[in-house]
């Protein structure tokens, strides 16, 4: 029984049929940056972005450094990808003209967000230390609250005048 709260077609990516036969030969030519552009799109968000680092693709495909960058170098060379270094790590855009998974009239903004994939090993912490890690608490004004700046007066009913001893 599908949930109506769902959105529908979460895990499907769409590949424009234009690009199959340039896909195929992205294959033929490495098929290692194939394997890379399908990971990417089995895993980047609804705006065609993901973050990751050359570890994390050495972990998960199994090949090294310098395998993984002479792919990228094709996947960038070949306009499957383009890429954005963030600090040691990489954003990768991927073409929304082959692949996207939300309506084509939502292409344009492929670049606003991404889907990260961090490594246990590249962190300092282990995962149940980062799953302990208390983030500072932010006071959030709700609808129809002020904020007060200093110590400023409010608005009858104050409760300066109520005594609380």
């Amino acid at each position: 029984m599908s949930n109506d709260l769902e959105p529908k077609n979460v895990n499907f990516v769409q590949f424009d049929r234009r690009s199959m036969a340039s896909h195929r030969q992205l294959i033929l030519k490495s098929q290692l940056g194939a394997a890379i552009l399908d990971l990417f799109v089995e895993k980047m968000n609804t705006n065609n972005a993901i973050v990751c680092s050359y570890k994390v693709l050495e972990e998960l495909l199994g090949r090294s450094r310098a395998s993984i960058g002479r792919a990228l170098r094709i996947l960038k060379e070949d306009r499957w990808i383009q890429s954005i270094k963030i600090g040691s790590a990489h954003a990768y855009v991927i073409n929304s003209s082959a692949f996207w998974t939300t309506h084509a009239n939502g292409k344009q903004y492929s670049l606003f967000h991404a889907t990260i994939i961090a490594s246990a090993e590249e962190q300092t912490q282990t995962l149940d230390e980062l799953k302990t890690v208390k983030l500072k608490k932010l006071n959030v004004l709700e609808k129809n609250e002020i904020a007060l700046l200093n110590n400023e007066d409010l608005p009858p009913p104050d409760q300066k005048d109520i005594d609380l001893m």
